[in-house]
């Protein structure tokens, strides 16, 4: 299994209500709403800087949290994904 992926079981505990689980997918993908919520402007020098605009973010966290809780299907398993249980 690749480690770079979130596995299905975490993102199955998230989709039912596991915080931990979903705080492990945000920050699975923080550098990625990171790079998407980056603003530019200029100083009065005319330099250019970019920062992070807070509400931006949120939103972009906010749109992930309800897609898997109320889009993600649990019925498809992701292709190239197993299910692995502990049998006693």
């Amino acid at each position: 299994m690749n480690t770079n992926r979130i596995s299905y079981s975490t993102i199955v505990d998230a989709k039912s209500g596991d915080s931990e689980a979903m705080t492990t997918i945000l920050i699975h993908f923080a550098p990625y709403i990171r790079r998407y919520s980056k603003r530019t402007f200029f100083d009065e020098y005319g330099n250019r800087c970019e920062y992070v605009d807070n509400e931006i973010r949120q939103r972009i966290e906010v749109k992930l949290m309800m897609g898997i809780v109320y889009k993600y299907d649990l019925n498809k398993l992701p292709l190239g994904e197993t299910l692995d249980f502990d049998i006693l």
